[in-house]
């Protein structure tokens, strides 16, 4: 069972996963550019304008989308890995390592996107633009990764067989 385990495929994936959350996650604040920009000028009476929601909810909605490219993520690689029947071991270690990496907050910390932040603000002084390029280069990183770790699936099955 042990011989199964491919570590690198899993952390492989894992990296990959971090990169399309994080990218997704941008693309949700992005979206909500203008309210961001009015919450991070402390101007609640514009985000009232633009929204009905409550700061609390809306920041709440962002933790739902986040987790919602979690759960997309573990069954997308988990279907890559169904796919080239590489076993259930290593997806339970994809789920397991990427569920823990969720559960402290790693997506969430402002400290983890610092300098691309700083990259991204080159482009643009609104977080919407910013936030929108900056989603599509780690999006893009993620997916590469993830490209690569299908061809190092590929290889292991073809080797294998």
């Amino acid at each position: 069972m042990l011989k199964k385990i491919n570590y690198k495929l899993i952390l492989l994936e894992c990296l990959a996963l971090i990169f399309i959350i994080n990218g997704i996650k941008r693309f949700y604040v992005a979206y909500h550019g203008n309210k961001v920009d009015a919450l991070m000028d402390k101007d609640f009476e514009k985000f009232q304008s633009l929204t009905d929601v409550h700061p609390g909810q809306f920041f709440r909605y962002e933790a739902y989308w986040t987790f919602s490219s979690v759960i997309f993520g573990i069954l997308l690689v988990g279907l890559i890995n169904w796919k080239y029947k590489l076993g259930t071991i290593n997806s339970l270690g994809v789920l397991l390592l990427t569920s823990g990496i969720s559960a402290t907050g790693f997506y969430m910390s402002g400290i983890i996107n610092r300098y691309l932040n700083y990259f991204c603000a080159i482009f643009s002084e609104k977080y919407g633009m910013a936030f929108l390029i900056g989603g599509l280069i780690i999006l893009l990183v993620g997916i590469l990764i993830l490209g690569k770790t299908i061809k190092m699936n590929k290889s292991t099955v073809h080797n294998n067989v």
